[in-house]
């Protein structure tokens, strides 16, 4: 009777963001990570939900129908809970290694599969547990890099670009379209520029727009979480400045604005070729060994909240 109850109550859990996604568009989400996660799938998460819905509502009548004797409802209602086992390790690996967010949501619809897999017996367990490891070894076992041997470049992150001059250096902003200080960068950066400038958000955009910008339709925003997941980075707007072999790390807006107007201005006039700098070179993508100035910004993992303007004093 356990597993009927966990049965019906994950449809209605599934059948309640079903509904979320088809009227309001948008899934209630218990953190960003949900919203990152199904950005980054070519399903649409209408049919995520309703499939997930579909699913256990097929788990709970073939439970329910089971419980009168029937032995076929029991045996198909386990070969059932065993594919959900299988499609939870995917989802947990692409969590994992090609998102670099966990979906609350998701998390929770997987410990409801794993649950009614475990109340199912011993057997079902051992065959669980077989299955979904050979999936997680499979997918640990294999690149999801394009074949290249490495880590894909920033480029590849960039949903557009702003050319400058020789010899400046090569800046990535990291942001966020829910971060007002990432907003107050870009703003800022719609100026006189003469470094070369890629915008890399950790979400897909629905739109972006930027002075002079060449957009690039086809980006991947995992690549970007990838890269400050590796520094332990965990807020945005971050600048990297990539000046020949030496990189600079920067969070935070007034930090970024500071460099950017020193460095990638028209009027600024620097020696580039003396070999001097004001910070030590790093290892890319080595979070041991970049330096960071920290300042305001908003977390990777939540949405910024903007700040509220202050009252007025009264005299």
């Amino acid at each position: 009777m356990i597993r009927v109850i966990i049965a019906f109550l994950a449809s209605v859990l599934t059948g309640v963001q079903t509904y979320l996604v088809f009227t309001e568009g948008k899934a209630f989400c218990f953190n960003s990570g949900c919203e990152i996660v199904e950005s980054l799938t070519a399903v649409p998460s209408l049919y995520f939900n309703l499939a997930g819905f579909l699913y256990f509502q097929l788990i709970f009548w073939c439970l329910l129908w089971g419980r009168s004797g029937s032995v076929y409802w029991n045996k198909f209602a386990r070969i059932l809970l065993m594919a959900g086992l299988v499609a939870e390790a995917v989802l947990l690996f692409f969590q994992h290694s090609i998102a670099h967010a966990f979906c609350t949501y998701c998390l929770i619809v997987c410990a409801c599969v794993v649950t009614l897999n475990i109340l199912s017996g011993l057997r079902q367990i051992f065959r669980g547990m077989i299955l979904f490891s050979a999936v997680l070894v499979a997918c640990f076992s294999l690149q999801f890099n394009g074949g290249t041997g490495g880590a894909k470049p920033l480029q590849d992150g960039a949903v557009a670009y702003v050319g400058g001059e020789a010899g400046r250096p090569e800046l990535y902003l990291f942001f966020s379209e829910t971060c007002p200080h990432c907003e107050a960068v870009i703003e800022a950066l719609d100026g006189e520029n003469v470094c070369d400038l890629h915008f890399n958000p950790v979400e897909l955009l629905s739109s972006f727009s930027f002075p002079k910008a060449v957009l690039q339709p086809e980006y991947d925003p995992s690549i970007n979480l990838g890269f400050l997941k590796n520094l332990a980075i965990t807020e945005v707007p971050v600048l990297v400045a990539v000046q020949g072999q030496e990189i600079l790390v920067i969070s935070g807006e007034t930090s970024i604005l500071n460099y950017f107007g020193k460095e990638c201005r028209q009027e600024v006039a620097i020696d580039y070729q003396s070999g001097q700098s004001t910070s030590p070179p790093i290892n890319y993508g080595q979070p041991s060994s970049y330096q960071m100035e920290k300042e305001e910004g908003c977390s990777v993992a939540e949405d910024c909240v903007k700040p509220e303007t202050p009252a007025a004093t009264q005299n």
